[in-house]
């Protein structure tokens, strides 16, 4: 939820796209927490979207959070995220 809530608040809606667009991405991190790598898995048929999406990770940057979290954890499930853009949801 934390990563979602972070990439949510760094993007910046395009003008005149139509509602209830996602896409899938696949974000690939290092263990600070650094996006190092991303990956469009499935668009949204919206290319503006798709790209506006991946804007806002790469604002991101950095999951502070990952400082925190057991190398373990980390490697099993945070090194590569697949997540699903949706923002009106």
């Amino acid at each position: 939820n934390e990563i979602k809530k972070k990439i949510e608040s760094a993007w910046i809606q395009p003008r005149n796209i139509p509602s209830n667009l996602s896409c899938d991405l696949r974000i690939f991190t290092n263990p600070q927490g650094r996006v190092i790598d991303l990956k469009l898995l499935k668009s949204s048929g919206n290319i503006r979207f798709d790209n506006s999406a991946m804007q806002a990770v790469r604002r991101v940057e950095t999951f502070s959070f990952f400082k925190e979290m057991q190398k373990e954890v980390y490697e099993e499930t945070f090194k590569s995220i697949t997540f699903r853009f949706n923002p009106t949801k």
